[in-house]
């Protein structure tokens, strides 16, 4: 009975540690969790955050300024938009509950997430997973820590 007392705790033990979300902030406008059995090394520059597994990059979580030039954010992304659709690439549109909105884009099985924050719309937030992925990842958006 003891034995197998164990054996259940170390599987439960196990299978959580496996399955942490870890929380990335890129800048204090945008938080996001992914789950770290979905990579094995990350790589840090200055404003952006790429993942990896066994060597391969799997993805990235990017923030990049608005151009000064624009007349606003949702001008900006819809331009954005329109600019990314193609034949090959597939668009929709996102918004979360929690002051984020933006668009994907679809390209062969990875989509692209372009989100701002309604309360800082200075900067544009740009997030790439495989499309099993995407949605548990891009819904952990939040404000930045």
């Amino acid at each position: 009975m003891k034995l197998i007392a164990t054996v259940i705790l170390i599987s439960i033990l196990s299978g959580c540690a496996s399955t942490q979300p870890i929380s990335f902030s890129p800048s204090q406008d945008y938080a996001v969790s992914v789950q770290s059995s979905l990579f094995d090394a990350v790589r840090i520059d200055e404003n952006d955050t790429s993942f990896f597994r066994n060597g391969k990059a799997i993805g990235f979580i990017r923030v990049e300024p608005i151009p000064e030039n624009i007349s606003s954010t949702s001008n900006f992304l819809s331009k954005l938009r329109s600019d990314s659709e193609s034949e090959a690439v597939k668009t929709k549109p996102l918004s979360f509950s929690s002051g984020f909105t933006g668009f994907s884009a679809q390209y062969r099985n990875y989509l692209t997430g372009y989100l701002f924050s309604e309360e800082h719309p200075d900067s544009i937030l740009i997030l790439s997973f495989p499309e099993e992925e995407f949605d548990k990842i891009a819904g952990t958006i939040s404000p930045g820590i």
